[in-house]
């Protein structure tokens, strides 16, 4: 009987040793996803926003643009995000487009960047000076 308790008693060690690598992999990828998904988040918000101010604004094509760039930058700490602004008499459009770096060890070799893309359209809301 001492013999068979002296064979098993290193079994759970040897199991946990085993795991324990692809535990600490699984953990690393949920951190990367978590923070993939609050970027989109982040984006979707910024396009709103952004979205929402070209539409209060009375501007012109041209500006609506920086218009939209002031509020991206005003609004994330996200660098380098592409902004596409379609400005018409009813509607303002705003497309965003981030490239995520993954930046998360070991993941970052495993996985390929991501391209996050959010848009937003908002009517427009001009007041007529006539009024």
């Amino acid at each position: 009987m001492n013999n068979k308790k002296l064979v098993d008693s290193g079994q759970a060690t040897v199991e946990f040793a085993l795991t324990l690598p692809f535990l600490f992999v699984f953990s690393l990828c949920v951190v990367q996803v978590g923070s993939v998904a609050n970027d989109q988040l982040v984006l979707n918000h910024v396009a709103q926003t952004a979205a929402r101010a070209v539409s209060l604004a009375d501007v012109t094509a041209e500006s609506a643009r920086q218009v939209a760039i002031t509020t991206v930058e005003r609004e994330t700490n996200l660098r380098e995000i592409q902004i596409e602004v379609d400005l018409d008499r009813d509607s303002a459009n705003v497309k965003l487009h981030y490239d995520r770096k993954i930046t998360v060890p070991i993941i970052g070799n495993l996985l390929d960047d991501f391209s996050l893309h959010s848009s937003a359209t908002m009517p427009r809301e001009l007041v007529d000076a006539d009024n």
